[in-house]
Order: C-alpha cells, then sequence, then structure tokens
C-alpha cells in the first residue's frame, strides 16, 4: 500500500509530461494548446495543495481540480472532441477520489469570534485618561485621586447596565467638571484658591455614591436570602 504521504506528490508528477508539450506549443505558436496545458499544470499543483492543506473537504476539491485538468488537457492541449474530454475528467476525478478517500483531513478552522463592541461607558474612560494626562502635570491638585474615584464609580454602573441613566446623570455632573478644570489647567491657568476644596468635595461626592451603590447591593442581597430562606421552610425543605 502506498502511505498518505506518497500519494499526495502523485498529483503534482502527473503534470509532468505537459513539460514538453508546453515548450513545443509556445514556440509553435499554438495559444489555445499552450493555454491547455498551462491550466494541466497548474491544477495538479492546486490539487496538491489542497492536499497538503487537508482540511475537510479538501480531498473532494483536489480531485475536482485533478477532473478539470484531465478534461482541459484533452480538450484545449489535445484537441479531442467534447465527449472524451468529459470521459477523462470524469476518469480523473473518480480515480482521484479513490486514492484519497482515506486520508484523513481537519476539520475547517473556527471563524474568529466578532471582535467586542464598544461598551457604554468607553468614552468616559477615554476622557478619564485624557484628566490623567493633564493631572501629571499637575501633582500638587488632587485631579489624580477624583479620576480614579470617578472610574470606580464606572466600574460599578458597569455591573449594572440597568443604572446607566443614573450614570450618565453623575457623568454630566462630575467628569463633565473634572474635564472642564483639566482643560483650563492645560491651556495655563492659574488654580483658583478654592479649586482643592472644591476637588475634594468631588472626591467624596464619587466615592460615597460608590459606596451606597454597594450598600444597595448588599442589601439586595439581603432581602432575596430571607426571601429564598423563607421559601425553602415554607415548601418544608428547610
Amino acid at each position: 500500500m502506498i502511505s498518505a504521504f506518497w500519494r499526495r506528490w502523485l498529483l503534482p508528477f502527473s503534470a509532468l509530461p505537459l513539460l514538453p508539450a508546453t515548450l513545443f506549443n509556445l514556440f509553435a505558436g499554438r495559444e489555445v494548446a499552450l493555454l491547455g496545458c498551462l491550466l494541466g499544470i497548474f491544477l495538479p499543483l492546486l490539487a496538491t495543495w489542497l492536499m497538503r492543506r487537508g482540511r475537510k473537504g479538501d480531498a473532494a476539491r483536489a480531485a475536482v481540480a485533478m477532473g478539470a485538468a484531465a478534461a482541459i488537457v484533452a480538450a484545449l492541449g489535445a484537441g479531442a472532441g467534447p465527449i472524451a474530454a468529459v470521459l477523462l475528467g470524469l476518469g480523473a476525478w473518480g480515480g482521484t477520489s479513490l486514492l484519497y478517500h482515506e486520508i484523513r483531513e481537519a476539520p475547517a478552522p473556527a471563524e474568529p469570534p466578532p471582535p467586542p463592541g464598544p461598551r457604554p461607558l468607553d468614552d468616559a474612560r477615554a476622557r478619564l485618561a485624557r484628566i490623567g494626562d493633564v493631572a501629571a502635570d499637575f501633582p500638587r491638585l488632587r485631579l489624580l485621586p477624583v479620576a480614579a474615584a470617578i472610574a470606580a464609580v464606572l466600574d460599578e454602573f458597569e455591573r449594572r447596565p440597568e443604572r446607566l441613566a443614573e450614570a450618565k446623570r453623575f457623568l454630566a455632573v462630575n467628569l463633565d467638571g473634572l474635564e472642564r478644570i483639566a482643560a483650563r489647567l492645560a491651556a495655563g491657568a492659574e488654580p483658583p484658591p478654592g479649586l482643592p476644596a472644591l476637588l475634594a468635595e468631588m472626591e467624596d461626592a464619587a466615592t460615597g455614591l460608590r459606596t451606597r451603590l454597594r450598600e444597595e447591593e448588599s442589601a439586595a442581597l439581603a432581602v432575596q436570602v430571607k426571601v429564598l430562606g423563607d421559601r425553602l421552610r415554607g415548601e418544608g425543605y428547610g
């Protein structure tokens, strides 16, 4: 028995007899026959590449390529009639199918997952990153702690998509205000005396909101635990 490895190399060798015919038709100016010879060389090489790739369905595709090569060479290169070309093509297709039907094929690669779409608060995070770049030039001001507190609140809101409307109201006040402050500072403005107190107030407000959101979730979990416990006891499982 011929191994699968050697059977794959039988396909390109089938095109070797066409090499001298290709040169003859080239110098003789027989363009139609030359086209048939070129296709008769290309298609077995394509079939060889398909067999070496070895994905599911490649053996059938290689058989079709070999059948097409035989039919084209017979019709164009040898000038045979359509019936003879079809018969030779069917014979090459059938022979190739029988020769390679036992070769294992790898499954086709899975489609890559689509890239994740933008999240509702991605724009706010990008704005916070730009504020952080400005804050690095003003280490004495508490711009970075305020931005970090706002980012922590965004994390809480992202876990609760049903509260995005509240998140937008929070951002409209805190993030917009912090962004305007950073833009003025970047433009060369001198920090006014009341700015540190305002930044501290904004940080406290963001921290307090995050704490309130977590307390609400903890309270909701406690209610669910009590309801589930009462139901289990009511059903006789407790």
